[in-house]
């Protein structure tokens, strides 16, 4: 993400540089970028379901496989929805 644009700005200072390897290093540098923002963004939006289904009490489902996982999530989030707009 970082050696790749640096090692292609020392090759232009040498003069030993391609046009097709500077587009190359930036569009690679570019694509590793946006996964890692991504990445970040995603990582972030799960800790926000996950203190939301705390703050819901739990899970009301378990699941050991990872496939369905998300859905535990999902439901205890959709829980705590429900429990904001219908007070008993």
């Amino acid at each position: 993400m970082v050696m790749g644009p640096l090692v292609t700005l020392f090759l232009c200072f040498i003069g030993s540089f391609d046009l097709f390897m500077i587009i190359s290093t930036l569009s690679t540098a570019y694509k590793s970028w946006m996964e890692w923002e991504e990445y970040h963004f995603l990582r972030s939006e799960f800790q926000r379901m996950t203190l939301m289904m705390n703050v819901a009490g739990g899970p009301q489902i378990t699941t050991n496989d990872n496939e369905y996982f998300p859905f535990v999530i999902a439901d205890a989030i959709t829980r705590l929805s429900s429990r904001r707009r219908d007070p008993q």
